[in-house]
């Protein structure tokens, strides 16, 4: 089998253990490891491979610097501090494993400032990039980051930014209840490019709710039909957008006007405003109760 791929990808196929970087690293059925180039592979490739054979991990890639000895110690809780500073958790989860430990690290160095610190869970399946220096919002791409890793490495990536922190005795603590809480919503969740907890609060909320909330948030909108989804996903979509009309509207690819009408609509039928801050979280929690359904 390992001939077959030698003629098949030639020169972009490699045994050469000391010349990791940019290659998918495999084993044989025997247990022999080689490494393709990333830029090599297409997406149908790589899960082709995925399938057919167990990756490679070499102990030597993944040895840690003393930062990130320290965290993994951290948040294994093999090492208690009561030290003070900042620090954030951006998490990670992918469909499948990371192969390439040693781009994939180049990459997220690239993106993020020398201060971040970039651990990997057990599986190569999710991990865990923690923030030491606050960063503005526009000053790191994280809007990019999905797009960049998922592009690159062909994978499917969910991010979630947590909370800035600064007690580093619960880091532990905080870091289990962060990655638990995306776990718990993440099937209820719509694609995005990454998600906060803006995001999974009301879909946390909704889970511990009890059957009589659900029945009472579903009842505002029992009356409507499924002709009348376009105008329910207009409203979702408006309260997402801060009651931004001219927003809501582009982010629809729909006149304003047309937005109004259905705002208006919605008011005409159930008496509700969603224009008002309350009514349109009322609404908007009754309609994620109803998606989940």
């Amino acid at each position: 089998m390992l001939n077959k791929l030698k003629n098949h990808y030639r020169e972009a196929l490699t045994t050469d253990l000391s010349n990791q970087s940019g290659y998918m690293w495999f084993t044989t059925h025997t247990g022999e490891p080689f490494g393709i180039k990333q830029s090599a592979l297409s997406e149908s490739e790589v899960q082709l491979l995925q399938s057919m054979f167990d990756t490679y991990e070499n102990e030597s890639v993944l040895q840690y610097t003393p930062v990130q000895l320290k965290w993994k110690k951290i948040l294994s809780g093999e090492n208690k501090v009561n030290d003070q500073g900042f620090y954030r958790f951006i998490h990670f989860f992918s469909k499948q494993p990371i192969l390439d430990y040693t781009s994939f690290s180049e990459a997220v160095s690239g993106l993020f400032p020398e201060e971040a610190v970039l651990l990997l869970n057990e599986g190569n399946k999710s991990g865990v990039i923690i923030e030491t220096s606050k960063q503005e919002f526009n000053d790191t791409p994280y809007e990019a980051l999905k797009d960049t890793l998922s592009t690159d490495f062909y994978m499917d990536l969910s991010i979630y930014i947590g909370l800035f922190q600064s007690d580093l005795a619960l880091a532990k603590e905080i870091y289990d209840r962060e990655k638990n809480d995306f776990l718990s919503v993440k099937g209820f969740l719509q694609p995005k490019a990454v998600y906060t907890i803006a995001d999974l609060l009301p879909l946390m909320l909704l889970q511990t709710a009890s059957p009589n909330t659900h029945k009472t948030l579903t009842g505002l909108l029992a009356e409507w039909t499924e002709e009348d989804k376009e105008t329910v996903n207009t409203i979702k979509v408006f309260v997402e957008c801060n009651m931004n009309i001219s927003l809501a509207a582009k982010k629809l690819y729909i006149h304003r006007n047309s937005l109004q009408y259905r705002v208006d609509k919605f008011f005409d039928r159930t008496g509700i405003d969603v224009k008002q801050f309350k009514n349109a979280l009322s609404v908007y929690m009754a309609i994620l109760s109803l998606e989940q359904l």
